[in-house]
């Protein structure tokens, strides 16, 4: 028979002589080592220009004990990202007169191994990565978020009690890139003045100081020194100094709307459009302003071409931003705090029908408009073909009060550019109104080869935005 004793040592002390944490540690749950990261996220764009060699600052990773050690003689190894090698020799900071020595790996190569020596490391204590620099961050000239930062890893090994080594290396993202700029975008709110004799070709809401000219928005394009991301991680130079950029750094900036009517576009010192800076160009969806400073406040202009219908914007605008001829970075995230809005004033819009189709097989689409109010009001068609594009505007021209018409498919055609070549072509048809829309009333017709109506659309009346 076996007898059983009860030792009187504590339960702490006997871990601590069979070097093991305490049982508080393990019964806790914790981890026995723990790899913490701050991350180093560079300017993509500078990275290039630095030939791929960063000076990488102290505390990139710590390595914590919470159980066992890394004792003396045993070995420690750091390994970087893949084609990543230490362009100067790595070495640790402990919180305990713990040393290593680098005993292969180091300059030029992926990983560097150190010997543990002068005292363990023990639970409690840390070792952190001084500086260091790094060649070959090659994939970092394309900008890596934060979140899926390239890796470095860290392992004890070697041990005398194998209960001390890890089993794998522990791995945490280390190492990103982003495109080196920041910009912040804030779209104007702009009437487009339908009363006569403006008809909605110029910005405003009184015919008599209305405008071809207006402040489409305002722009802010500075050096990106925190990550898109997370907006916590530092945006670092090649030197691992905060990002900067040169003064002489300047923007192309796209912006995406419905620009019907604009012929010129420009950028400006002051919001009311006196001070012109760079000139844009234009295309019916997209304006493009090349030359924008940074580190200023920047304010983008539109002119009207004074005789065309402008198109209401009630989604606002959507900007990009592109280095132009500068190198110091590759693009910029846009906070749009407000994407800006045009809409219409001293009118409306009437919603039409989704199914106006081309004429075919004797079969005809027509519109009818009635204005049962007591004055003449001015119509325009808005055609939005099913296959997409930038809508279609054109006149009707005017309608008096308390008269009715009706308006063909080739009629509609001609007045805005819609071609609908057969009944399988469709488009969503809207009618701009100005005056006292209210009154005015619009329905499409298909008419079959023998005069009978075989589809009426109708949809409901849209008040101004």
């Amino acid at each position: 028979m076996r007898n059983s004793y009860v030792v009187g040592v504590s339960a702490v002390a006997l871990s601590a002589a069979l070097g093991m944490s305490s049982v508080q540690a393990i019964a806790g749950g914790g981890a026995p080592r723990v790899l913490t990261v701050s991350v180093a996220d560079y300017n993509a764009a500078l990275v290039k220009q630095a030939g791929d060699i960063l000076t990488v600052p102290s505390g990139l990773a710590t390595y914590a004990v919470n159980a066992g050690s890394l004792e003396i003689n045993s070995r420690f190894t750091v390994t970087l990202p893949t084609n990543f090698t230490f362009g100067s020799q790595p070495s640790f900071a402990a919180t305990s007169a713990t040393t290593f020595a680098l005993t292969s790996g180091g300059i030029g190569s992926q990983s560097a191994t150190f010997i543990v020596g002068t005292t363990p490391l023990v639970a409690g204590q840390s070792v952190a990565l001084n500086t260091f620099s790094v060649a070959g961050a090659t994939a970092l000239e394309t900008p890596i978020p934060v979140v899926n930062a390239l890796p470095i890893s860290l392992q004890s090994t070697n041990n005398a009690l194998i209960t001390n080594n890890d089993p794998a290396p522990l791995t945490k993202p280390a190492f990103g890139s982003e495109p080196g700029a920041s910009a912040i975008f804030v779209g104007a709110i702009q009437f487009i003045d339908l009363t006569s004799p403006v008809l909605g070709t110029k910005f405003g809401t009184d015919p008599a100081q209305d405008s071809p000219t207006a402040v489409l928005s305002a722009i802010a394009i500075s050096p990106e020194l925190v990550d898109a991301a997370t907006q916590s991680v530092p945006v670092l130079q090649p030197s691992g100094a905060l990002n900067t950029l040169s003064t002489a750094d300047t923007a192309t900036v796209s912006i995406s709307g419905l620009f019907n009517g604009i012929t010129s576009a420009f950028s400006s010192a002051t919001s009311d459009c006196t001070t012109p800076a760079s000139t844009g160009t234009v295309s019916p969806s997209q304006l493009t302003i090349p030359g924008v400073a940074i580190n200023t406040e920047v304010f983008f202009c539109v002119t009207s071409n004074g005789t065309t219908l402008l198109t209401q914007n009630p989604n606002g605008f959507q900007p990009t931003v592109t280095p132009g001829t500068s190198t110091d970075f590759i693009g910029a995230g846009v906070n749009n705090e407000f994407p800006g809005l045009w809409t219409y004033f001293g009118g409306g819009v009437l919603s039409v029908t989704n199914f106006f189709t081309g004429d075919d097989s004797g079969y005809s689409s027509l519109l009818r408009v009635n204005n049962a109010g007591t004055g003449p009001v001015n119509l325009f068609a808005l055609a939005q073909p099913d296959t997409g594009g930038t809508p279609l505007i054109g006149s009707l021209g005017s309608l008096g009060a308390g008269i009715g018409t009706v308006f063909t498919e080739p009629q509609i055609a001609t007045a805005t550019g819609l071609d609908l070549p057969n009944s399988g072509q469709r488009a969503t048809m809207q009618l701009i109104v100005t005056g006292d829309f209210g009154d005015v009333a619009a329905s499409s017709f298909l008419v079959n080869p023998s005069g009978v109506v075989t589809n009426v659309g109708v949809l409901a009346n849209q008040p101004v935005e």
